[in-house]
Parts: C-alpha cells; structure tokens; sequence
C-alpha cells in the first residue's frame, strides 16, 4: 500500500473537525492529482505535528478535509547547521538549498562575505523551496532558514560545539567526521574565504576541513558538506 501524499497545513491543531486547505494546495490535489472525496491525504505543519486526513470535499474552488488521528513526530536527534554564502546565480542557490534539505540539515544560513556577489535575497520564495523539498522527502521537521548573515555576525552567534570551515588554500586540513550530535559547516563564495575571513574562522573555533580532492563549486560543496556532517546517520 503508498503511502498517503504529504501536504503542509500551517497552525495544525489536534481536534479540528474539519480544515480547508490553501490554494496551491487544493490545485495539487484536485488538479494535479485528481484525488477524489474518500481518499486520504496525511498533513503536517512543519514543527513534528502530523495527522492523516480524508479528504471531504474537492472541487475547483474548494479543498476540505477531516482529520483523523493526530501524531506528534519524533524530531532528529542532531542539530546540523550550514552556513553558506549566496551565489551569483540565484538559481545554483535555490537547488543546493532543496537539496541540504532532502538531506537533512537542519539550520541554514546564507552568508554574506567579502566575495560574495550581492544579490536581492527572497526569503519568501527559499522557504517555499525548503518546504517543498521537506514534503517531498516526508520531513515533519523542516529546517529554520534565516535571513543573510554577514560573516562577522555569524561568528558571534550561539553555535554548535562541533565548527568547521571547509576552504581552498593550502595548510593542513581534517575530514569531518559525521559522527557529531551537533556541528556547523562554513562554505564560502565562488572566490573562496579570504585569509582574514579564514583566521577570524579560526580565531572564533572553527577547524578547517577538506571535502575531497576535487575543487568543488559553491553549491556542490553544500552538498557533499551536507552528507559528510550527516555522516552514518543517512
């Protein structure tokens, strides 16, 4: 038997008798999917709060559904941060941000540094991506993503005990070892960290780290940081 699609219902709320969902949703079902009243959808709200819910009504104005029983997910037991700079190409962005979140990150920040090209960033649109890809990879828990943090600003937050700095320059570098309840993973601009950028790193905890032999782009380097902080946990 499939498993029931996945949907988001923000302010999710055990009891409710009945609960009509939003447009985009009522477009994927109906349209999309052409599910019909009687069939079971399963809703969550982001925050581990999930139920199964049939649907009551589906037409091309309206999507109701009758929640059944409410569960309340159980959340990951490690706390992974990224903290990466935005790219050029809003676009790159967007696909390494779906896919740290298929993987299950779960705090990014995007940074800004001193070679970071400046761009407008819409964090209304980033949260719809991290949303769809929580839905698509059945994640209750979707991660908290932030507005742009400069470099400096991002130092001084509370952080994880585990840091490290992924970067191109020479010197010695560790692997990481996935294996961390808690860490954080800095990935630079298309130009790399500057050396200043790197000591302040440094200055502030972090440990430079290798993510292979390869020289990777900005948004591959997400990726495989992502996996490598995830480690055996995938």
């Amino acid at each position: 038997m499939s498993e029931s699609p996945l949907f988001f219902c923000a302010g999710l709320q055990a009891g409710s008798r009945e609960i009509q969902l939003d447009e985009e949703t009522r477009r994927h079902v109906v349209t999309v999917l052409r599910m019909q009243p009687g069939e079971e959808i399963e809703l969550t709200d982001g925050q581990g709060n999930s139920c199964k819910a049939l649907i009551s009504l589906a037409d091309k104005k309206k999507l109701l559904v009758a929640p059944k029983a409410f569960i309340k997910q159980t959340p990951a037991d490690r706390t992974l941060w990224l903290g990466v700079s935005l790219l050029k190409n809003a676009s790159r962005f967007e696909w390494m941000l779906e896919k740290v979140t298929e993987i299950g990150i779960t705090h990014i920040i995007p940074l800004l540094t001193e070679r970071t090209a400046r761009q407008h960033f819409r964090l209304e649109r980033m949260q719809q991506i991290v949303v769809s890809a929580c839905l698509q990879s059945r994640q209750y828990h979707f991660p908290q993503l932030l507005s742009p943090y400069s470099l400096d600003q991002f130092l001084q937050t509370a952080l994880p005990t585990s840091k490290y700095i992924a970067h191109c320059m020479y010197g010695d570098k560790s692997l990481i070892p996935g294996t961390d309840p808690d860490a954080v993973l800095l990935i630079g601009p298309e130009g790399d960290f500057t050396a200043t950028e790197l000591n302040q790193a440094i200055e502030a905890g972090f440990k430079p780290v290798s993510l292979g032999p390869s020289r990777l782009r900005t948004e591959t380097a997400g990726i495989v940081g992502a996996v490598l902080l995830r480690g055996n946990f995938l």
